[in-house]
C-alpha cells in the first residue's frame, strides 16, 4: 500500500502505527480512541494553537479523524483546556499527560 517515495521515507501510519502509508490509505480498521490518540490530538491542537505547521500526514490524520463538525468543535475546546491544565500542573512533566 502507497507509493515507492511513502515507502522509502519511512511515513507512520497514525491508524496502525506501521510505516510505508498514511492513515488516508491504510486498510486496517480505525484504531480505538485511546489515551496514545488523544495524547496525539491534544499534541496536535496546541501545534496548531502555537501556529506551527503541521506536515502532511499530521494534517491528514487530524482530518481523518474529524467525524463530525460540531464533535470536532467539542473535542479541540477539550485538548486545549486539557493541554492548559497540563502547562499549569506542577507535577505534568513527572506524571505526564492529564486526561
Amino acid at each position: 500500500v502507497g507509493s515507492t517515495t511513502v515507502q522509502k521515507s519511512g511515513i507512520q501510519c497514525y491508524n496502525c502505527k506501521e510505516f510505508g502509508h498514511v492513515a488516508r490509505e491504510c486498510q486496517k480498521p480505525n484504531r480505538a480512541k485511546d489515551t496514545t490518540y488523544h495524547r496525539e490530538k491534544m499534541l496536535l491542537c496546541k501545534q496548531e494553537e502555537a501556529r506551527i505547521q503541521l506536515n502532511a500526514e499530521q494534517a491528514d490524520w487530524r482530518d481523518d479523524t474529524d467525524d463530525d463538525e460540531l464533535e470536532d468543535q467539542e473535542l479541540e475546546a477539550h485538548y486545549m483546556y486539557m493541554a492548559q491544565l497540563q502547562e499549569v500542573s506542577p507535577d505534568a512533566s513527572d506524571s505526564g499527560p492529564i486526561f
